[in-house]
């Protein structure tokens, strides 16, 4: 082992996931509050419940970062700051934000407060990093689809600290790039502000009618690579799980913690079949994925038949016992009252147990079972009554209230006696200390029992029912002295309720004084109709000159996106029109591969027309040759501090995020995957009709809603009306 061991952060969706996730091994928690957080769905904590869980996770040496990763509008900047200032001055480690409009006002009204920028802000290449490094973030949570050897490129060459998912849900979007839940639920269920209906976890026919759920990932299991990632350098390994029981939370942080435990102590391990069994049991769906960290997956990455949790394979059907709700199975694992099972049928049978029979032959009665089951159908144990017990037990009893705490920190005392003179005891863990005398009585000479060492550091180590544990103790006592063992207790309970209040009062911090308004700065939108080709074909195949022809009447400038690979090697710069050449939101790949091997040749042919950016990406580097950059929708752009927040970054004009995007006004990109579809169309539910197209490198699949573009002429009225640039997408 050559690399630091990382932080393990669990999710906490309420306080008793907090306790599970502290109490089974997390070094750090994080967790949402009641406003701007992309889980609004969870539990979550109101203010006083945030505040106390800090300091119950303070005073166990667990770190917490909170959620304000939402993009937010212009008028929800300042309740945003000011709920900040509230996180700032209870203690919180840091705040994982998305939004740059946000970050920026942090910066500069709390610089001292960590920032985080959520996965949601697509970061997956060294370039995004460096860039989210100088807009003030300490930690970048990359991108799903990244494979260890890019994590370790990233990691080798920047100070800025990396955080990586490794177990849970996956999106088949790029996080921060999808849009389908907001268009398909009519702009009020938008995944970037914290309402994603799952539309991804939907069924869809596929070009040959086939239905089956072909945008739902598995989940992500990588407890077998959690030593490639700490050699990979990697600073934060998170789980996901914000909308998952505390059982959950127990569960898989209690294995990672185990894990990561065992490579620290030997360099070597290998997962448990009962660990694995355990990871299946509490949630799957059809088995799990190691993501994108050793390749792309295929087909393999998707959970197939049913999205949701799917249980452990049980048993199958013998036969129903006629006239009853009981049915024999042939059992392949235990199954007992109180388990929820499902039968895999022509419909989805299950219940909990509420009979169990042993017969012969090793067969099992169970029930109560209604619905049409068949011989041969499938058992799958969905819930394990006797697991979940034994998880809540591992936190029940604990909390802010409990007595019986698992998660405790070492202290290290020091006792000092003197005859004649008051007891004291200094008490230190970690950067703390305190000292406390009992002056309610004063050593004596003994005249028969001596106080002695083994008796005083019994009663000094019983820590029960508090936060720590007592690593060590040094006696400096005056030979022949005596001492009450009351005195003892007395001074170990006021030393380390003393030093609670410490650890509590230490993390606090006093706010600065927070703006009553917020101010924003005008900046350039140039009226005109734009055209974004996602394939240089379809460039090649539209009718310029009849969009021209019409302008020309209307005096409406016009402008042409197309991508960047096409530009340079189509030579589109002598073009007289004004076409401007775009890094795609996603260049991970061929694009980013593309930029690398041709950037000076990239840079003379942009230097006049510029680059249009959908991403942190690249700005730096384009920048620093003085190519004229603009801002894409990618960038999620979503408030005028945002635009601002560019802006300074050398960004001369800004396209607005996509979240505001008007449903009639044409089609967009709903998603952007690595995943590389068998099918050319979606269909869902009601009949709606979407269509897969690809990137001009081929390596990245756009999901748009199938339609009838708007004539040109309803294009150009558009245009008139719009403030700024009024765009139409054409796959």
């Amino acid at each position: 082992m050559k690399k630091k061991i990382p932080e393990l952060l669990a999710p906490a969706g309420g306080m008793n996931q907090l306790v599970a996730a502290v109490e089974n091994g997390a070094n750090a928690v994080y967790l949402g509050g009641p406003l701007f957080n992309a889980r609004i769905q969870a539990d979550n904590f109101t203010e006083e419940k945030l505040e106390q869980a800090v300091d119950y996770a303070h005073l166990r040496d667990v770190k917490v970062h909170v959620t304000l990763n939402t993009l937010l509008k212009d008028e929800e900047l300042l309740p945003a700051l000011e709920y900040a200032a509230k996180l700032y001055e209870m203690g919180v480690d840091a705040l994982i934000v998305q939004d740059l409009g946000l970050a920026y006002l942090l910066r500069q009204y709390l610089p001292d407060l960590p920032l985080h920028l959520s996965t949601q802000g697509s970061i997956y290449n060294l370039s995004g990093v460096k860039k989210a490094r100088e807009l003030g973030f300490s930690r970048v949570v990359l991108a799903r689809e990244l494979s260890l050897a890019e994590i370790q490129q990233i990691t080798d060459n920047t100070s800025c600290e990396v955080e990586v998912f490794v177990h849970g849900a996956l999106c088949i979007c790029y996080s921060g790039q999808c849009q389908m839940s907001r268009i398909l639920g009519r702009g009020e269920r938008s995944g970037n502000r914290g309402l994603c209906a799952q539309p991804c976890r939907l069924p869809y026919k596929d070009d040959k009618g086939k239905t089956a759920c072909i945008l739902s990932p598995k989940d992500l299991c990588t407890v077998d690579d959690l030593g490639e990632l700490t050699e990979a350098g990697v600073t934060s390994l998170k789980i996901e799980g914000r909308m998952k029981s505390a059982e959950y939370v127990a569960a898989v942080t209690r294995i990672y913690r185990k894990y990561l435990d065992y490579y620290a102590k030997s360099g070597k391990f290998r997962v448990s079949a009962e660990d694995r069994r355990v990871l299946m049991q509490v949630f799957n769906r059809g088995g799990f994925t190691e993501g994108y960290l050793k390749g792309n997956p295929g087909a393999e990455f998707l959970s197939g038949r049913l999205p949701k949790h799917q249980g452990v394979f049980a048993g199958t059907v013998v036969k129903r016992v006629p006239g009853t709700n009981l049915v024999d199975v042939e059992p392949t694992a235990s199954l007992e009252i109180g388990d929820g099972i499902e039968i895999r049928s022509r419909e989805l049978v299950g219940n909990i147990l509420t009979y169990r029979q042993e017969r012969k032959g090793g067969m099992l009665r169970i029930g109560d079972i209604k619905g049409t089951v068949r011989t041969g159908d499938r058992v799958y144990k969905i819930t394990d009554a006797a697991l979940m017990q034994s998880l809540r037990r591992s936190y029940e009893e604990a909390g802010p209230e409990g007595t019986k705490c698992k998660k405790t920190v070492p202290v290290c005392m020091n006792l000092q006696v003197r005859i004649g003179q008051p007891p004291v005891l200094t008490v230190r863990s970690s950067k703390w200390s305190v000292t406390v005398c009992d002056e309610s009585v004063a050593a004596e000479k003994a005249r028969n029992r001596v106080l002695e060492k083994e008796s005083a550091e019994r009663q000094l180590s019983k820590t029960g029912g508090t936060p720590f544990y007592v690593e060590s103790i040094k006696m400096n006592l005056e030979e022949g002295c005596a001492l009450p063992i009351s005195s003892l207790n007395r001074l170990r309970r006021e030393a380390l309720l003393r030093l609670t209040e410490e650890k509590e009062r230490a993390g606090k911090r006093r706010c600065r004084e927070m703006p009553r308004r917020i101010s924003f700065e005008k900046t350039e939108r140039q009226k005109r109709l734009a055209f974004y080709f996602y394939q240089g074909t379809s460039f090649q195949q539209f009718d310029l000159d009849a969009v021209k022809a019409l302008l020309k009447e209307k005096e409406l400038p016009l402008r042409i996106y197309v991508p960047l690979r096409f530009f340079v090697e189509n030579h589109l710069a002598s073009r007289e029109e004004d076409i401007v050449p775009y890094i795609l939101n996603i260049s991970k790949g061929r694009l980013d591969q593309y930029i690398e091997e041709n950037f000076d040749k990239i840079v003379e042919k942009t230097k006049q027309c510029g680059i249009s950016v959908g991403n942190l990406g690249w700005i730096r580097e384009f920048a620093a040759e003085g190519v004229p950059l603009y801002a894409d929708y990618g960038l999620n752009l979503y408030n005028q501090k945002a635009v601002e927040s560019v802006v300074l970054q050398g960004i001369r004009q800004a396209v607005p995020s996509h979240e505001r995007w008007k449903i009639e006004n044409g089609p967009i990109p709903l998603m952007i995957s690595e995943h590389q579809f068998h099918t050319s169309s979606l269909t869902d539910r009601k009949n709606k009709l979407y269509e897969i197209v690809y990137n001009e490198e081929g390596d990245k699949s756009l999901i748009f809603p199938k339609g009838n573009l708007p004539s040109i002429k309803e294009l150009v009225r558009r245009a008139e009306k719009e403030e700024g640039e009024s765009r139409i997408y054409i796959p």
